[in-house]
């Protein structure tokens, strides 16, 4: 086998932000790289971004390409529900993925998990890689159902993301997914629709598979023995290059593909310092207001208590406020104080005090 071929790019990779569903953690995966001389990565995970910017910073220090990317799950009406993976090509493509998690969470409220149109991914596709592929990918999903569906979608999936769309195809050892593999091999060729090879990465070794199993029985309140429920699969661990290639072997174009696809992205999230809304009354800056409120509150809890206390009340806050102010954090007070404020006038409850500021 040429060196050329013996390259592969993991593009479905589930990290420990995927909420009791990924169990890969984003040093194993960057390790991984390392060790097997791969230039880049992606993270995907359902529904979430939690790990982009940790994994842009580990991919940083290890001098491996990240990839931002999605598995977003699609209900779309006429349709079996399924997921889509979404992979950013640049800028444009990151603030797309954003933009479609929150219509997940906030547009959709009738549903009890985020999700979100098919329509609502083409309207936000600019910058966007599609691959509908997968055991739970609604191309998949749809096949199972009905081929004419996943032929009515891959169709609108091409029209819209034109070269930005792949398809993939996985092989597990104990899944009999013969019939789908031909369908998408034809669909490749006649549509002229580059195919990729994938595998589902939830966790780095094959010896971790009871416990992700047991992972997910528990995410579903259901019991290890129950059959209607999702199950892990020893095959659902990260595949070392040689494997992956010795896995495709009679098709290494799409091993070939995931190093193209790949090429295709060029996005990093860099790390900002925090910018806090900066808060003035009446021209005082933050530092004063929050030391004028601070004593205002304070003579309204000890009243008339005896001076010598009360002395000893005011140094401490006085210090305190001293420690606050020159850290930076006295917006972060503010806004705190704010919340507190605004939960007091609607009757909502709140903490005690400890915690982040004012137990926030």
């Amino acid at each position: 086998m040429t060196s050329k071929i013996n390259r592969f790019i993991h593009l479905r990779n589930y990290t420990q932000y995927s909420l009791s569903m990924g169990a890969l953690r984003i040093n194993e995966l960057t390790d991984f790289c390392k060790r097997e001389n791969v230039p880049a990565a992606a993270i995907t995970d359902f529904n979430n971004l939690f790990g982009s910017l940790e994994f842009c910073i580990e991919c940083k220090k290890s001098g491996i390409q990240p990839i931002i990317g999605l598995n977003l799950s699609i209900r779309t009406k006429g349709f079996k529900d399924g997921n889509i993976l979404l992979l950013c090509k640049n800028e444009i493509g990151y603030r797309n993925l954003v933009n479609l998690v929150t219509k997940a969470y906030l547009d959709n409220t009738n549903s009890n998990s985020p999700v979100v149109s098919l329509h609502q991914v083409i309207n936000c596709k600019d910058g966007l890689i599609c691959m509908a592929g997968g055991i739970n990918g609604i191309i998949t999903k749809n096949f199972e159902e009905n081929p004419d569906f996943s032929s009515q979608l891959i169709r609108l999936l091409k029209d819209n993301f034109s070269d930005n769309f792949f398809l993939e195809i996985q092989r597990y050892k104990k899944t009999n997914i013969q019939d789908l593999e031909n369908y998408l091999l034809t669909n490749s060729v006649e549509k002229q629709i580059p195919i990729v090879a994938t595998n589902e990465n939830y966790y780095l070794d094959k010896s971790y598979f009871n416990t992700h199993d047991a992972l997910l029985s528990i995410a579903q309140q259901k019991y290890i023995e129950s059959d209607d429920r999702f199950k892990s699969d020893d095959e659902f661990y990260l595949k070392s290059v040689e494997e992956m290639n010795k896995l495709f072997h009679d098709i290494p174009y799409a091993i070939e593909n995931s190093i193209i696809l790949a090429r295709k992205c060029s996005f990093y999230l860099r790390e900002r310092a925090p910018c806090l809304p900066k808060i003035k009354s009446n021209e005082i800056d933050e530092n004063t207001l929050l030391k004028k409120d601070s004593i205002s509150g304070l003579k309204k809890k000890i009243g008339q208590e005896q001076t010598i206390i009360k002395k000893q009340y005011i140094d401490r806050l006085n210090f305190e406020i001293d420690v606050i102010t020159k850290m930076g954090y006295s917006s972060y007070f503010l806004i705190v104080s704010d919340f507190i404020k605004w939960a007091k006038q609607n009757n909502i409850p709140f903490g005690p005090g400890r915690g982040s500021g004012a137990g926030s």
